[in-house]
């Protein structure tokens, strides 16, 4: 059996940082993914047929300068490929009109709540918690609790406050905001160059052995001194029962989060809608819908509704979408669409991963993921290099 320094175990954006890290350092490291595509989240849907040469986002859409330990990993011919987000405004969809995202902010109560921002400590809120306190409730539920909804995609209140919004250094030579041609899969694409790969090789059992873990995919086992698990958390749980049961059993309550994405493809004709980066739902069955005009076709406009889970068909998900947009459902040229699991963090989250750190050291085990430090590209490229750098340094 082939033996390897890492095995890293996911392909997205988390496990592809971890890989290319170790690849970086001359370890010898194989990236495993269950799925026949690599970068998770990075799900840009490149249509073809009467769209073809148009893509639109169905999980992440942005990426930021402040990213930075995911752009020291792209080489100069990928950072020349990135490609500024147009500016546009966000507005709000109430059911019945767009509204300025301002509309709906109390201001007396703002105003009155404010000075609680500069003393106020974020550390083990929820973001209702917190922005109710500091913006005022009146603000935080008119419009703060659908806008960090929109964000997350999932009901926010009890996300830890102290996640969102990290301040964190920002490169000035890369723009502030930025895509690639074809969408954020670039980044996955120009991320797994220069390692070994293999797609549709699902993990089914992972045992310690003396010479580090052994892994049971199928009829085949893999061996390796260290591991690295980049998938989500209750995936981990199920991997690791047999070989770290306390830390399997502290993965586990991190619970799922889902979320259905479905993007539309319209003449740019079709539309009397100004240009906008996406609607935030108030009291909708969406969170968000997120406009594909901060990069601009000729052709067409793209739009993706991120659902919440269960409520509506695919008909009735494209009858709301066309009453929205204010067009003719015939009038969509192509449709995509993905159903996503997120992590729902609450508050008290730190707590949650210092514990977790605490079983991982010393260990020749990594995880990393979009359950750590936030939700974020940038988030599960960070965690991914101080994981590395663990690994690295305790020589295990």
């Amino acid at each position: 059996m082939d033996r390897y320094d890492l095995i890293v175990v996911g392909a997205g954006v988390s496990g592809l940082t971890l890989a290319r890290r170790s690849v970086a350092h001359g370890w010898r490291t194989l990236l495993v993914e269950g799925d026949r595509r690599v970068g998770g989240c990075l799900a840009s849907h490149r249509f073809d047929g009467a769209a073809e040469g148009f893509w639109a986002e169905l999980a992440a859409h942005t990426a930021y300068n402040s990213y930075g330990a995911l752009l020291e990993l792209l080489d100069a011919a990928a950072l020349q490929r990135l490609q500024a987000r147009h500016k546009a405004p966000w507005r709000l969809w109430d059911g019945r009109r767009l509204q300025s995202v301002f509309a709906r902010l109390h201001w007396p109560s703002l105003l009155a709540s404010l000075p609680r921002l500069f003393v106020t400590d974020k550390s083990g809120f929820g973001l209702r918690g917190y922005y109710a306190r500091v913006f005022g409730q009146p603000s935080y539920e008119g419009l703060l609790r659908h806008a960090f909804s929109a964000v997350l995609a999932q009901p926010a209140d009890d996300f830890p406050a102290e996640l969102l919004f990290r301040k964190k250094p920002r490169r000035k030579d890369v723009p502030r905001s930025y895509t690639l041609p074809g969408g954020l899969a670039g980044l996955a694409e120009a991320l797994v160059t220069g390692c070994e790969l293999r797609t549709g090789v699902p993990v089914e059992r992972i045992e310690r052995a003396a010479e580090g873990f052994r892994l049971h995919a199928g009829a085949e086992v893999l061996t390796c001194r260290r591991l690295g698990l980049a998938v989500p958390a209750w995936a981990a749980a199920r991997l690791l029962a047999e070989a770290y049961p306390d830390l399997a059993r502290r993965l586990a309550q991190i619970a799922p989060a889902e979320v259905e994405s479905l993007a539309v493809v319209l003449p740019k004709a079709q539309l009397a809608l100004p240009e906008l980066a996406g609607l935030i739902g108030i009291d909708q069955d969406f969170y968000s819908a997120v406009s594909r005009d901060i990069v601009p076709d000729v052709r067409f406009r793209g739009f993706t509704f991120h659902f919440r889970p269960s409520r509506l068909t695919q008909d009735e998900k494209l009858e709301r979408i066309a009453r929205v947009l204010d067009v003719d459902p015939t009038a969509m040229v192509a449709v995509a669409e993905r159903t996503s699991r997120l992590p729902a963090l609450k508050a008290g989250h730190a707590a949650w991963v210092a514990a977790v750190d605490r079983i991982l050291a010393g260990q020749p085990l990594a995880l990393s993921g979009n359950y750590f430090y936030g939700v974020s590209l940038g988030d599960c490229a960070e965690r991914s290099r101080d994981e590395f750098a663990r690994l690295a340094r305790s020589g295990t």
